[in-house]
């Protein structure tokens, strides 16, 4: 153990030497603070998944600043706590299968996560709210924060916080509870604005904001409670009362939230619900952005809006986000500050893992263990350049689920209890993955070469399940 803590020690120590010379020459004047904003099982915002007229114009104005990629994923869970595999893979660029535990929840020590990383080439690495991956790879990660919750889920008044240990040796034991009667949005967006407000240090700063919300369960603050009208709320035009097939997951606790069938009164209210969270983190990301601007920080600031998986809320027939359908995998991933150019709408494919090899171009700083990195940058496509991207990507569920985009088509593979399922969809024309059309004779070359490049990223992603899926379309 000693001996990989050393290792581990010497290459950050090495990789900041020499970033400290890159950054220098290639970011001018004072190195710029980096807000990231993490939201928890947040679908696209501003985009078809959300059919009503979502209010968030905080978001809207800080996406209209920079570039709002319209085509980010994860990568997908290993385990039913998509979240965690989620958030680990985008802390260190690296595929799901890296992650450790008994649901993806471990970092191993041997990877470099992004705000340590940034800790170790002289930022203020701070942080408030959510953290859902051990307490090891916080202690190394970052030098400060303030109520910082290490739970995976929980209710959104009446839970337990940590405060900031220098010693590291967080436990339940010495958690407390949280502020009564105040709202987790609320409480997460105040130590943000302490933060801004209090920090005078010469240091750039990385400040971690990681709201527990909209996770269930769907309390909604007093203020949000009507903002949304169930009875006026739009269904999605893929609701399904019951989802046609066994995906694997039919029964998990996500899946438990609403009856089954599933009922339209029901689901309304839950997509109420969850469109009024969401309004409420976007006024409280307005009053961090307010406190930013009203400091003189915003002019070198780099703000990152992201969400670590997406959710159902009735699509399909489903409630979670235990699947591969694009309002479970597609998130929202939004850059704006200095150096990004603005009224950007990117289309590249993109993954959470690529916000850690952005950010080290971004700043002038070599890409860690880049060759053992599965993020990609995305340097070109802030600053205005032309940017293709990947030209297909990979997505994974559990076992049994495996995903692959590539141009329109969006495949997606099943084996559930040794029966095999396969489903062909064409985003372009059919962006709410209603109309399956594996079973058409024409599209047969083209799921060959889908299941083709699938098989190239199993390989690549060090995927543990066998391939499963052949030549023939399984019903």
């Amino acid at each position: 153990m000693f001996q990989l803590y050393l290792r581990q020690f010497l290459l950050l120590i090495m990789v900041a030497l020499s970033a400290g010379v890159r950054a220098q020459h290639n970011v001018p004047g004072k190195r710029p603070n980096i807000l990231f904003i993490f939201t928890d099982d947040q679908r696209r915002v501003g985009t078809f998944l959300s059919p009503d007229l979502l209010k968030t114009p905080v978001l809207d104005s800080l996406a209209h600043s920079g570039i709002s990629f319209q085509n980010s994923y994860i990568m997908g869970g290993t385990s039913g706590a998509v979240c965690a595999p989620s958030r680990g893979s985008m802390f260190t660029g690296r595929s799901v299968f890296e992650m450790r535990g008994n649901y993806g929840q471990v970092i191993p020590d041997s990877l470099i996560l992004l705000p340590q990383y940034l800790k170790a080439n002289g930022y203020y690495t701070w942080m408030t709210g959510k953290w859902h991956n051990e307490y090891a790879p916080f202690v190394r990660s970052f030098s400060g924060g303030a109520s910082i919750f290490f739970s995976g889920m929980g209710p959104q008044y009446a839970f337990r916080v940590n405060d900031f240990r220098a010693d590291g040796q967080y436990t339940q034991g010495n958690s407390r509870p949280a502020p009564e009667g105040v709202h987790a949005t609320d409480l997460f967006a105040d130590e943000a604005i302490r933060f801004l407000e209090s920090y005078k240090e010469d240091d750039p700063f990385f400040a971690y904001v990681a709201f527990k919300t909209p996770h269930d369960p769907r309390t909604v603050a007093l203020a949000f409670q009507h903002l949304y009208d169930p009875a006026t709320t739009k269904l999605p035009p893929n609701f399904l009362p019951e989802h046609p097939f066994d995906n694997g997951d039919l029964r998990i606790r996500d899946e438990q939230l609403a009856a089954f069938p599933r009922d339209s009164t029901e689901i309304r209210k839950h997509i109420a619900d969850y469109y009024a969270m969401i309004t409420h983190i976007d006024q409280r990301i307005g009053d961090i952005l307010n406190v930013l601007k009203r400091k003189g920080l915003d002019k070198n600031t780099l703000v990152i809006f992201a969400s670590d998986n997406g959710l159902a809320v009735g699509q399909h027939g489903l409630m979670g986000k235990q699947n591969l359908y694009e309002h479970s995998v597609g998130v929202p991933l939004i850059f704006s500050g200095p150096g990004v150019w603005p009224h950007q709408s990117g289309k590249a494919l993109t993954y959470l893992t690529d916000i850690f090899p952005t950010l080290c171009n971004y700043l002038g700083l070599p890409v860690p263990a880049k060759e053992q990195m599965m993020g990609e940058s995305l340097l070109p496509a802030l600053q205005g350049k032309v940017f293709s991207g990947r030209t297909s990507q990979y997505y994974i569920y559990a076992n049994y689920q495996r995903a692959l985009r590539k141009g329109p088509y969006k495949l997606i593979e099943y084996l559930v209890k040794g029966t095999r399922h396969t489903q062909l969809f064409n985003l372009d024309t059919d962006p709410w993955e209603t109309r399956d059309i594996a079973g058409a004779k024409n599209m047969q070359p083209v799921i060959r070469q889908l299941r083709a490049e699938m098989q190239r990223w199993h390989q690549r992603t060090h995927d543990p399940m066998p391939v499963f899926y052949g030549t023939a379309v399984s019903k």
